[in-house]
């Protein structure tokens, strides 16, 4: 009797994690894709939230690269329908040095009209493959030249 009813609770526990499942893939498949690029690097990419036979704007990405081909920010955007215009939501910058990457991630300030709020910057050490081996967080520059010395 307790092994069935054991079987019975695992039996609704997958039936519940599949629809769980199979609704977030369908929710996924409401958005569409639109990416610009140029001299084969991506330059900003447009989602669109499908509804019907229409599609709204949803988010927007916009990449920056350096001389060396390699991504030096990517700035996001959000879709506000009250005012019919993108509006700034964070940005990411990174910074190459010898052996380590410099992530930084800043939120849009809207009274300051920068990207300035929560920002945080990320170090992530590299080996000799360019790979990454380690990372650090470190919150605000002082802090981050304060742990260098």
């Amino acid at each position: 009797m307790k092994t069935m009813n054991v079987f019975k609770a695992l039996a609704l526990a997958v039936i519940t994690l599949v629809n769980l499942l199979n609704t977030q893939a369908m929710a996924q498949n409401n958005f569409i894709t639109n990416e610009e690029v140029k001299n084969n690097l991506v330059v900003s990419r447009t989602i669109y939230k499908q509804d019907g036979n229409y599609l709204h704007n949803h988010m927007r990405y916009e990449f920056t690269y350096d001389e060396q081909n390699r991504l030096i920010s990517k700035t996001a955007s959000k879709w506000d329908g009250t005012v019919d215009k993108w509006i700034p939501y964070f940005q990411m910058t990174y910074r190459y040095e010898a052996n380590e990457v410099i992530m930084s991630y800043a939120r849009w300030s809207e009274s300051q009209e920068t990207f300035s709020k929560d920002k945080k910057e990320t170090v992530y050490e590299l080996n000799e493959n360019n790979i990454p081996v380690a990372c650090h967080q470190v919150t605000g520059i002082p802090a981050l030249i304060a742990e260098r010395r």
